[in-house]
């Protein structure tokens, strides 16, 4: 990735020490589509405190069968679904 970004073209922002410098790549995070189970943490956190141990042990229930039973919820939970890469 960093020789395919450091043969663009320069933009001329950095003045022209920018355009024969290389690009080098910082630091790299992903961010993934779960949604739903934070959605579900957020409930279950709800439950723990306010103390409501039957709406707890339905919300864990829920998240529980969710994440055993459902492969494809599991698939995109694991599969990146965005990248941002911090440049030098």
């Amino acid at each position: 990735m960093e020789k395919r970004l450091t043969f663009f073209p320069a933009l001329g922002m950095d003045g022209p020490e920018g355009d024969v410098a290389p690009v080098k790549i910082g630091m790299i995070n992903f961010a993934f589509d779960n949604a739903e189970i934070i959605y579900g943490l957020k409930k279950r956190g709800q439950a723990i405190m306010n103390e409501e141990w039957r709406e707890l042990a339905i919300v864990n229930d829920n998240l529980t069968k969710r994440l055993n039973n459902n492969q494809d919820l599991m698939d995109k939970l694991q599969t990146p679904a965005v990248c941002f890469l911090t440049l030098e």
